[in-house]
């Protein structure tokens, strides 16, 4: 395949099926991201069932004693996968269609993937000409006409489609595949380059082209055996931080177990609190309502070690709210936290937690400070 680069070579074997990762860069959030992906995965089998878990990673001695293999890469092979326009998710292109010469099914998982349930089912459903993807997310037609997808448009014009085309676009954070697929990743990646020749607006162009790549093909989704929380990513980092913390990063068998342990969703109030909540903030209008609830779920989560670890992410999540509002409005509201001497505003709904009232004040005028400086 011309447009790929071969990794240095290794002892790897050709496998009849694989669950395959790729993950470079010494960040400590995606290198815990894959581990509790793969504990997640490993805690669906059923005793003995076998399972060839492949990292395509720069950092194999991360892993060393789990129970995967790893494909090594060197900083060569990443920036020739980045390819000329500096796109850095065609390497996860790249990547899967280096993958495919090593199994003859391949499911390709983003790491902040949480399986719900065995991969193996999910492998079974594999075979050529069908293929897994983690979720449908739009139809061309339905955003065709927005700003940023209008270059877009112009590109795949020459292939026949128009405004109100109708193919389908999924988001590729899981993707199954077979070894007869080269050809649709080659295709892939060529309209990768093509798209981004020139400056792009979208991030998500990798699963737009094979998306497109894919449009007369079968594709099933896959979002019922799995939980692709690519919008909540704070949240289960906090919580991954706390696993991994209290448990360490050195595989086990226990850690299967204890892996349950964690929320497979975003940490939220109870149901009866969360109506409570909606009831004291419906006289609130616009920004402030939303960062009165964030404010007040963060304040209402349980004294769980997980939940704990989250009641800061929702803080932050009305923090970055008024970080979209207006400098004269940031001002405005930072004299509400700062007057007083540190009594809660009386435009929000207070906490029902004296002891959160000063924390979440404390957290506001740090995180809003910088904002008018």
């Amino acid at each position: 395949m011309t447009c790929i680069a071969v990794p240095a070579p290794h002892a790897l074997e050709k496998t009849p099926q694989q669950l395959l990762y790729l993950v470079y860069g010494n960040n400590d959030v995606y290198r815990r991201e894959v581990k509790f992906s793969i504990l997640t995965a490993l805690s669906q089998l059923k005793s003995d069932e076998p399972l060839c878990i492949r990292i395509m990673t720069d950092r194999p001695e991360d892993y060393a004693g789990w129970p995967v293999d790893t494909v090594p890469l060197c900083e060569m092979t990443l920036q020739q996968w980045q390819g000329e326009n500096g796109y850095h998710h065609r390497r996860k292109a790249c990547a899967m269609a280096y993958g495919l010469t090593l199994a003859q099914k391949t499911l390709f998982a983003d790491t902040d993937t949480l399986f719900l349930a065995c991969p193996n089912l999910l492998l079974k459903k594999i075979r050529p000409q069908h293929y897994l993807m983690d979720s449908f997310e739009y139809h061309w037609r339905d955003v065709s006409t927005r700003q940023t997808y209008l270059r877009l448009g112009d590109c795949l014009r020459p292939h026949g489609v128009k405004p109100d085309s109708d193919f389908k676009l999924y988001n590729s954070g899981l993707c199954g595949l077979t070894d007869s697929d080269p050809p649709l990743l080659e295709a892939s990646i060529g309209f990768i380059d093509k798209w981004t020749e020139s400056s792009f607006d979208i991030h998500t162009i990798e699963q737009i082209a094979l998306s497109f790549a894919m449009r007369d093909k079968t594709v099933q989704e896959t979002k019922k055996h799995v939980y692709h929380y690519f919008g909540e990513k704070r949240f289960f980092h906090a919580m991954q931080a706390h696993f991994f913390n209290q448990h360490g990063e050195d595989y086990r068998g226990e850690l299967l177990a204890l892996c349950q342990e964690m929320p497979r969703r975003r940490p939220l109030p109870q149901r009866w609190q969360r109506l409570q909540i909606k009831w004291r903030l419906r006289k609130l209008k616009g920004g402030f309502k939303k960062i009165g609830r964030d404010l007040l779920y963060g304040s209402e989560l349980s004294d769980s070690p997980y939940h704990s670890a989250c009641r800061h992410e929702w803080w932050e999540n009305a923090s970055r709210e008024i970080g979209r509002w207006d400098r004269q409005q940031q001002q405005d509201l930072l004299k509400l936290l700062s007057q007083d001497h540190g009594a809660w505003p009386e435009a929000l709904p207070k906490p029902s937690k004296p002891e959160d009232q000063q924390a979440i004040l404390a957290y506001l005028r740090s995180n809003l400070a910088p904002l008018i400086d």
